[in-house]
């Protein structure tokens, strides 16, 4: 039987004719026995005509013995003694995929560290943002999600930077701003902004990222989330890894949980098949089945709370194993080896034709000094083009950005980018005053609110770039993501559907005459415009305004066949069925939201002024 799995085994033969007593030997001049120094194969020769190659030997002195031949005659075949003897097979390479014991080791820590972690905020995650938007729970949320971030720091051994104090506040900033507003784009943008907020803060601890540019940062951004969907998987793996590593742990010890957990995975499809037999062998026995069956009713958001939960598992898990792997090169490459003639060429064309716009600009419209085309008046000259300059500015930044990190530095480079960012600061201040004349005939709207906004942003974000220009160890990101970051949370809290209801009805009582749009106020304002809209004194006045009867009946009350035919009314009514829907989708306290509650308050006391609140059911 052999004893040595995987080995080699192998003949000696003698290297000269055998002398009787001395088989396997190979004598020397002085009848000792002696080993060939030389590596030789050999061949066993048969009467049939064919040959058995042997093989050599490998001793421990490093010689080597040849191997030799032996005929067989007939069925009584003559052949040397040929003792045997093995030598060590080669080890078996590392297959491509396998991970190393320091690598498993890595693995099975994380997994021990961190799965149970994950676990639990898997849980938080859905109970505070299950069909829950804008609740209360949303700033717990993310204070929640804060502290196992910095939790997981310290089960890592890493010390978190002080500069992400400004990442943090900001974050809970807009945690707490998406509890107290109604506007869904303001709750949207709020959710993103958490989301690239926590994927900075995540980068800026795991890495050295002070040299890091505006490009290396979105691009180290964009690979940590890809990353993160490409080891979806290590949750599994490194399961089974720990399930390994405790079953060795564990080998002297008999444990039964791996065989009644294999036993029940086993006996649920034969149960199934033997429940169908029985069924319809025996009626009675079905009727009791289904009578019992049809009492566990599965909840019916059962199955989309397990995936919010799953959801939530891998991604904290696996954003964290990434992370941790640091892939990421934190050297920042200097990639400015484009060819600047090219960039000058394309950027002085433009600029030309920027300088000429911006001549046109000043002449025409903030001065208003030359005449303009017959048929063509200067509010509507005004009026126009506000999206499009829009457009141009960001563009214009993209460009500079592009020549800065692309090509290589030259004067006449830089002085057309200075040219292009100074046409960028007229070609802003043309598209703000046209959005203002705009506001002034046709009134407000988020997206309105929103360019002028934008427009102020991206002037202090081209302020940067020019700055990076001449100062190229500007930090230009961390600079944009301060102005983005405190420009956007003054905008969330602000409230603009309150200010645009607020301007809007003031316009319209000012001119009562004029078209305005109160299907914008109707239908597109959220719950924050309530207590500019269903302010009582404000209220009384547009009823009076909207009917020549008058809202106000003698006793005093506001009557209910004019509000509910009016715009006001039936804001009212709209939004107080919003708020009831989103009570019914979550739990009341949830789904609690300071905004809306400032507006059910605003519509309680509306229903309270009608004669008859009957009509407003009806």
């Amino acid at each position: 039987m052999n004893d040595y799995p995987n080995q080699e085994y192998h003949s000696v033969s003698k290297k000269n004719t055998e002398t009787p007593g001395t088989a396997g030997q190979i004598p020397s001049a002085d009848n000792s026995i002696q080993i060939d120094n030389t590596i030789h194969t050999g061949s066993i020769s048969h009467d049939d005509g064919h040959t058995s190659q042997t093989g050599n030997i490998s001793h421990a002195d490093g010689h080597t013995s040849q191997t030799g031949s032996a005929s067989h005659t007939g069925d009584n075949p003559t052949q040397t003694s040929q003792p045997w003897v093995f030598t060590p097979a080669a080890p078996a390479a590392p297959q491509p995929n396998s991970l190393s014991e320091e690598e498993k080791e890595k693995r099975i820590r994380h997994f021990r560290l961190f799965s149970m972690t994950s676990v639990i905020y898997a849980l938080f995650y859905t109970f505070c943002l299950y069909k829950n938007a804008s609740g209360i729970t949303y700033p717990f949320f993310t204070g929640g999600t804060l502290f196992c971030f910095f939790l997981s720091l310290k089960k890592l051994g890493i010390s978190a930077k002080k500069d992400s104090v400004f990442y943090v506040i900001a974050i809970l900033l807009l945690g707490i701003s998406t509890f107290c507003t109604d506007n869904s784009y303001i709750i949207s943008m709020n959710k993103a902004g958490i989301f690239v907020l926590f994927f900075v803060l995540m980068i800026h601890n795991f890495y050295r990222d002070s040299q890091w540019n505006f490009s290396k940062y979105m691009k180290s951004i964009f690979q940590t989330i890809f990353g993160s969907i490409g080891v979806i998987g290590r949750p599994i793996s490194d399961f089974s890894l720990s399930m390994k590593s405790r079953k060795e742990e564990k080998e002297n010890k008999q444990t039964y949980g791996q065989y009644i957990f294999i036993g029940i995975l086993i006996s649920i499809p034969l149960l199934f098949v033997v429940m169908m037999l029985l069924c319809s062998a025996d009626m009675v026995f079905a009727s009791i089945v289904n009578d019992i069956f049809s009492s566990l009713q599965i909840p019916q958001n059962f199955f989309s709370i397990c995936w919010t939960i799953i959801f939530s598992f891998l991604a904290s898990y696996c954003i964290l194993a990434y992370l941790v792997k640091k892939t990421m090169k934190e050297e920042v490459a200097d990639k400015r080896t484009g060819e600047p003639v090219l960039a000058i060429t394309v950027t002085s064309i433009l600029s030309v034709i920027y300088l000429l716009f911006c001549a046109v600009q000043i002449i025409y419209l903030f001065t208003g000094s030359m005449e303009l085309p017959t048929g063509y008046s200067y509010a509507a000259y005004a009026r126009e083009g506000f999206f499009q300059l829009l457009f141009i500015c960001l563009l214009n930044l993209c460009i500079v950005l592009i020549c800065l990190g692309r090509f290589k530095e030259h004067k006449a480079l830089k002085a057309i980018m200075t040219t292009i960012s100074l046409c960028t600061y007229i070609m802003i201040a043309s598209s703000a005053l046209r959005m203002l004349m705009y506001i002034k005939s046709y009134d407000l709207t988020f997206l309105r609110v929103f360019v002028l906004w934008s427009l102020a942003v991206i002037f202090l974000l081209m302020t940067g770039v020019l700055t990076n220009i001449y100062k190229e160890r500007f930090p230009l990101f961390k600079y944009s993501m301060v102005v983005v970051t405190v420009f956007y949370i003054a905008f969330s809290f602000s409230h603009p559907d309150y200010f645009i209801a607020k301007y809007n009805i003031s316009q319209i009582l000012d001119n009562p005459d004029e078209y305005h749009d109160a299907l914008y106020l109707t239908y597109y304002l959220s719950a924050d415009a309530a207590p500019a809209i269903l302010n009582e004194e404000t209220l009384l006045q547009l009823l009076d305004t909207s009917s020549e009867e008058g809202g106000i009946t003698e006793n005093g009350q506001i009557s209910s066949r004019i509000a509910m035919n009016s715009w006001m009314g039936e804001y009212a009514l709209r939004k107080s069925i919003h708020i009831e829907l989103i009570e019914e989708k979550g739990t009341k306290v949830r789904t609690f939201n300071l905004s809306r509650f400032i507006a059910n308050q605003y519509i309680t006391q509306f229903w309270e002024r009608l004669d008859n609140p009957a009509e407003e059911i009806s």
